[in-house]
């Protein structure tokens, strides 16, 4: 049996300007206004007064994502509560970058998050507050890692082509929510030709004491031939309210691997959309790991602009008590000669729920495409329900296409398998529902990262109260 290690309790940083009551009203957006001009250059504010305002016109014009809520879901996001959130947006300096923060114990037996002391550089948020060290935070001085702030002041040639391009606030909801309040965020720059061996780290920590309302903006940019893996991290306490865009443009011939571990407290809701370009003979991987959270719905596009690009997606969640996930994953293939491949396991127990979208777009003059999605769900309790639902759009011919999905209980005959061989049922289901996400958890970087993967899923298969 792994040991488990909790997180610790962390301590929020002081700030000298006191956070704003948050709820998403023309009056607080004013009121975040007002707070970014008296904050100045102390706040991680990327966005101007009248970008604010139009995302925040475009949220209200926009449709609300989702369903109505039904047997199989509870939530409407027309009717979110934002009591009790707070806003706030600034920078606190700190001798060092403290990746381990989120290690609760110095024992080397102990499971601490992965890479956390394997890494080419990163930066740390506490809730929207940026904890700056006196140093560089990339390893390589080549390489480029700052908050989007100052990437918007100090490297403006190099963030303007991108952000809000791949994901624009017109696009969804949610996404202008994020650009309208955003009060943190990254840029991570790897020039022409550069390989960073190590994983580059995006941590955003959530306390105990507060109900943070944090809008995250994270920009990534591969120039061409570039290597990197970046690891977004969610995790710590709070009821937190959690959304923000990730945007990543793949130079040619690059290759960009995105991890995102979600762990957040089983209170807090977290709303990401992120999107990538690929240009020619570039690859794009996302690795989704969403884990934590009431409710996370998580969006992820893909576009394969040149000749050559390859997209692929590996993503899991396990819904475990009363929690919802919502994960959508679309490769839009623009031009012919693309290739894509998206691999999504999910589960639930007890009251479990999810929804999960899978879309492939193969558009007009996209010939010789090559796309394959398969989506594989586990129900491990009665009362649990996940909605599987993919689709295909082509528009071209000379294509190869593929979808599946699966959605089941545990196999009979590989539990009496297992049992026949002395493993009591407890055991044997917690070795098939483990087994069942391993084609998605080998695809991770990493093997610490996918032993940290595994023991989040052992812990939640621990804390269920009904498995069938």
């Amino acid at each position: 049996m792994r040991s488990r290690a909790a997180l610790p309790s962390i301590t929020a940083p002081p700030t000298s300007h006191a956070p704003l009551p948050f709820a998403p009203t023309a009056e607080t957006l004013e009121a975040a206004i007002a707070y970014i001009g008296q904050a100045g250059a102390a706040s991680g504010s990327a966005v101007t007064a009248a970008e604010r305002r139009g995302a925040f016109a475009a949220y209200g014009s926009l449709p609300v994502p989702g369903g109505f809520p039904g047997r199989s879901w509870r939530y409407n996001y027309a009717k979110l509560p934002f009591e009790d959130l707070r806003w706030s947006s600034g920078r606190q300096s700190v001798a060092t970058i403290p990746f381990g923060a989120l290690s609760a114990s110095a024992d080397p037996d102990a499971d601490a998050p992965a890479l956390a002391t394997e890494n080419a550089g990163g930066l740390v948020h506490f809730g929207a507050t940026l904890l700056e060290p006196p140093g560089p935070t990339a390893a390589d001085k080549r390489v480029i890692v700052t908050s989007l702030a100052a990437a918007r002041r100090d490297h403006a040639a190099l963030l303007a082509p991108v952000i809000d391009t791949i994901v624009q606030p017109g696009d969804d909801r949610f996404a202008a929510l994020a650009t309208a309040f955003q009060n943190c965020g990254a840029f991570v720059y790897v020039p022409d030709g550069v390989v960073v061996d190590a994983p580059i780290q995006l941590l955003f920590v959530n306390g105990e004491a507060d109900a943070a309302a944090v809008f995250p903006h994270i920009v990534l940019v591969l120039g061409a031939g570039a290597r990197a893996t970046v690891l977004e991290r969610h995790a710590g306490g709070g009821d937190a309210f959690i959304c923000g865009v990730v945007e990543a443009h793949v130079g040619p011939g690059a290759q960009l691997d995105v991890v995102t571990v979600q762990r957040a407290d089983v209170e807090a809701r977290v709303f990401m959309r992120r999107g990538a370009r690929c240009e020619r003979d570039a690859t794009m991987r996302w690795h989704l790991a969403e884990l934590g959270g009431a409710l996370a719905r998580s969006v992820v596009t893909t576009t394969l602009a040149d000749t050559g690009a390859r997209g692929e997606a590996a993503a899991l969640f396990f819904t475990g008590a009363t929690q919802h996930v919502e994960l959508t994953v679309h490769t839009e293939h623009a031009v012919g000669q693309t290739t894509s491949n998206t691999v999504v396991r999910s589960a639930a127990t007890d009251h479990g729920q999810g929804r999960f979208f899978g879309n492939i777009a193969i558009r007009k003059q996209s010939h010789g495409s090559d796309a394959s999605l398969r989506d594989d769900v586990l129900l491990l309790s009665k009362a649990a329900h996940i909605d599987s639902i993919p689709a295909l759009e082509i528009a071209a011919n000379d294509v190869k296409a593929f979808h599946g999905a699966t959605v089941g209980s545990v196999d009979e005959e590989q539990l009496f398998y297992a049992r026949s061989r002395g493993i009591g049922r407890a055991d044997a289901l917690r070795m098939i529902a483990l087994g069942f996400f391993e084609p998605v958890i080998s695809r991770f970087p990493g093997e610490r990262l996918r032993d940290e993967i595994r023991t989040a899923l052992d812990d939640k298969i621990d804390a269920a109260t009904e498995i069938d």
